[in-house]
């Protein structure tokens, strides 16, 4: 079988799980209005103003048809049609964490119009200096994000970046980890790689850093349910194995990250 690649939004996010439809969650969108004042001058009153966020819990589902004598055949038959169902919903999951619409399928991390973006200057690379770009991005976020951020791109703009080099010196810009157990890092914070994401070209948003844990949020309702039903095909010799799994997300703040898109200024 070949190799299924999965985008690793899961273990950077923040997850929690649930026994609802959905999940609400106030969101502050204001603080109160504090004023100087001198001796004797009134206070005046004010009030911070708040929001909410709605993840709703989507549903992804299919069946597999297998006959029986294949089943009986076969030791490994119905293990390799789990396995799989196990690695479609983890790609198809992956993905929508990525570009997800939040329609049928979760908000993707990608997908929230709210999210800040930095532009590169060019309607289909990085610019003309893609170093600059990187740090300007960076310095961009907030320090508290800054500060616990992640970058997230794909395999192809991992190698563009890394073949970077200084125009005097010639030495490449990327020093990777060679310590075991230690991530390779961009301007100090570290890298992880997402299949999902766009390649440089024209429109693509091709690179996201920030807090990841902060921005984005999981919610599990149930997880991968399989179920195997002997009797509804029985006259045609067949088993039909149901699979779904419930599950949604959402962007619950997103100026804790910021996106890069391949557009002019």
């Amino acid at each position: 079988r070949d190799l299924v690649e999965f985008s690793p939004i899961r273990s950077l996010a923040s997850v929690r799980s649930t026994s609802a439809g959905s999940v609400s969650y106030p969101k502050r969108t204001g603080i109160t209005n504090a004023k100087w004042k001198g001796e004797g001058q009134s206070q005046e009153g004010s009030e911070p103003s708040f929001g909410q966020v709605e993840i709703v819990v989507r549903e992804i589902n299919t069946y597999v048809d297998i006959s029986d004598q294949l089943l009986e055949d076969s030791a490994t038959a119905e293990a390799e049609v789990r396995l799989a169902l196990s690695e479609d919903f983890g790609q198809k999951e992956g993905l929508a964490f990525v570009k997800g619409t939040g329609v049928l399928d979760p908000e993707g991390i990608m997908s929230n119009g709210d999210v800040l973006v930095t532009k590169t200057g060019n309607a289909s690379t990085l610019g003309t200096n893609p170093a600059d770009l990187l740090i300007s991005h960076m310095y961009a976020l907030p320090a508290a994000y800054r500060a616990r951020g992640t970058w997230l791109m794909n395999g192809s703009t991992l190698a563009a970046i890394r073949k970077l080099k200084d125009g005097t010196t010639g030495v490449y810009l990327w020093q990777p980890s060679y310590q075991a157990g230690q991530p390779e890092t961009i301007l100090g914070r570290p890298v992880i790689e997402v299949p999902d994401m766009d390649d440089v070209g024209s429109a693509a948003e091709p690179i996201l850093f920030g807090d990841i844990a902060t921005a984005f949020r999981i919610i599990d309702r149930t997880n991968l349910a399989i179920k195997v039903n002997p009797y509804i095909r029985a006259n045609d010799g067949i088993t039909r194995i149901h699979a779904k799994r419930r599950v949604g997300a959402a962007v619950v703040q997103p100026k804790a990250i910021r996106k890069i898109v391949c557009a002019t200024n």
